[in-house]
């Protein structure tokens, strides 16, 4: 775990120094792990090398266009109608709370609860408007969006390309286990994602289901007019371990009480239910421990990707622990630094147990003396 947590320390390090150079190339890098095994199985195909990369990234980048491109125009749509309609939302949050105030007013309760609920209100209506600005500035930032993505493609393709000469090159540094060690950590990091993948879908896509039909009937107005937008999210803050479901709810659960202090109750009690079925069936049936990473170390990998990159870098945090994992693994069984219960059986074998106590022999028998007999005489 310490050696775990001092690499993160070098690569926070090197974050602050390189910037945007090292998240790019550390991109790069993750893509080419994941699609590496896919240009292996065509190749086992006897397909050229050549044609297997191209082949896979095109498939690679169909399957990311193609989802982009049928969901970034929905949800920044619905992003522009959130920013737009936010001060009527606020409008109506402040009537609920004149209605409490005065409450309390009429029951001669001398509690200010306006005051404190019009700052709370215009404190999460300037955060609701900034993150609103926040994402449509990523939307439309396509030019810098599309310079990235040229360098991590033609990186990742130099990386597929010169697999086996990398492989080649660790096999002569660190010996004929370093070929067993890329295709282990390929193996973990292809595991851990698809698996994430596929969580964060059917988090993703139980929110937004849920609720579209709280939209539909009327507990939830608004929860049908932004279900893409709320599923989107919760889909992406499923990535990010431990607090990624509590700030998936948080946006649903803010608009809604605007509505109501009612409203936001029932969409609270929506994502419990799906948190609990996330943490009792989804994730012990399709995750397990595919990561193995301890939860401080986990932590403290999320601390440093936000403060490096901001969103990009916690995403990227996880997948960047995984190859730390596997490295420090193999460094560690090269260096014979095996755990302390790895050779406790060898030990416990080393000390001679002592041997039980042999049995007493029975004495000899001793036959009946004979009687002479003297001849021509029998015995009586």
């Amino acid at each position: 775990m310490l050696i775990g947590a001092a690499l993160v320390v070098v690569g926070w390090i090197l974050g602050q120094t390189l910037g945007h150079v090292i998240f790019v190339f550390t991109l790069a890098v993750v893509v080419a792990l994941l699609l590496n095994p896919l240009v292996r199985g065509l190749r086992r195909l006897h397909i050229p090398r050549g044609l297997a990369v191209l082949v896979v990234f095109l498939s690679f980048l169909s399957v990311v266009g193609g989802a982009v491109f049928l969901l970034i125009n929905p949800i920044r749509t619905q992003i522009e109608e959130v920013q737009n309609n936010l001060p009527l939302y606020t409008d109506q949050a402040q009537r609920q709370v004149q209605n409490l105030q005065g409450f309390f007013d009429r029951h001669g309760i001398n509690v200010n609860v306006q005051e404190r609920a019009d700052g709370a209100i215009q404190a999460i209506r300037d955060w609701v408007s900034d993150l609103a600005d926040n994402a449509l500035t990523y939307s439309l930032d396509v030019l810098g969006i599309l310079v990235t993505l040229v360098i991590i493609i033609v990186a990742c393709v130099y990386m597929l390309l010169d697999a086996p000469r990398i492989a080649r090159f660790a096999q002569r540094i660190g010996g004929p286990e370093a070929g067993a060690f890329l295709r282990r950590t390929e193996r973990t990091l292809t595991s851990y994602v698809k698996a994430q993948l596929l969580v964060s879908l059917i988090i993703g896509v139980s929110a937004g289901v849920v609720l579209w039909i709280y939209g539909v009937t009327g507990i939830f107005v608004q929860g049908a007019s932004y279900a893409a937008l709320f599923a989107a999210w919760v889909f992406v803050m499923e990535f990010i371990p431990y607090i990624g479901p509590i700030l998936g709810a948080v946006p649903p659960v803010v608009l809604a009480l605007f509505t109501s202090p009612l409203t936001a109750l029932w969409v609270i009690i929506a994502f419990i239910a799906i948190h609990q079925l996330e943490g009792h069936v989804v994730v012990p049936q399709i995750m397990g421990d595919a990561v193995g990473v301890h939860p401080l170390v986990v932590i403290f990998g999320l601390l440093v990707g936000e403060q490096l990159y901001g969103l990009p870098g916690i995403l990227l945090a996880i997948p960047v622990l995984v190859i730390v994992k596997e490295t420090v693994g193999f460094v560690m069984d090269r260096a014979g630094l095996a755990r302390w219960e790895a050779r406790e059986p060898a030990l416990a074998t080393a000390v001679p147990e002592p041997r039980p106590a042999e049995a007493p022999r029975p004495a000899p028998r001793e036959d009946p003396p004979r009687v002479m007999e003297a001849p021509g005489v029998r015995p009586e």
